[in-house]
């Protein structure tokens, strides 16, 4: 059951277990930045954002949340389950080749205080964000794949 999870699953698992989101779009908003701060592609960052009214959105990170969320790791409201705090306790460590990146989320996390909702606000103003239109790929994914 647990054996078809990847890296991102255990990313986006510890990003719930030690934060305090507002709403998903905070979540996908934060995944944005952090994937967009680097010039270079990270494995695992997340490329396949779109422009939406309420910020970046990654279905990929949305299938992972509903694929948590039906594994019982995290409840209807995206609060980590007693499962899901004892499956990130176990398998957070495979995060440790990809520290830079975590690192990097949580300085912008640390850059806002923990205001999560205000991230919202610098999505809005992200050169990438800015260049496409509503529902239009932030990122050309096919470019980056490649590169990585």
């Amino acid at each position: 059951m647990f054996s078809s999870y990847g890296l991102q699953h255990i990313f986006i698992l510890r990003l719930l277990k030690n934060y305090c989101f507002p709403s998903i779009s905070s979540l996908h908003n934060l995944v944005f930045l952090t994937s967009a701060a680097n010039l270079e592609p990270q494995e695992l960052g997340f490329y396949d954002f779109v422009r939406t009214r309420t910020g970046a959105f990654s279905p990929y990170s949305q299938e992972i949340l509903d694929d948590l969320q039906r594994a019982g790791l995290i409840s209807t409201g995206c609060q980590v389950t007693s499962k899901g705090r004892v499956f990130c306790n176990y398998h957070g460590i495979s995060l440790a080749p990809f520290l830079p990146f975590w690192k990097l989320c949580t300085d912008i996390v640390n850059c806002y205080h923990g205001r999560l909702d205000n991230l919202k606000k610098v999505v809005f103003h992200h050169v990438s964000f800015r260049r496409v239109h509503l529902y239009e790929e932030i990122f050309k994914t096919k470019q980056i794949c490649q590169k990585i």
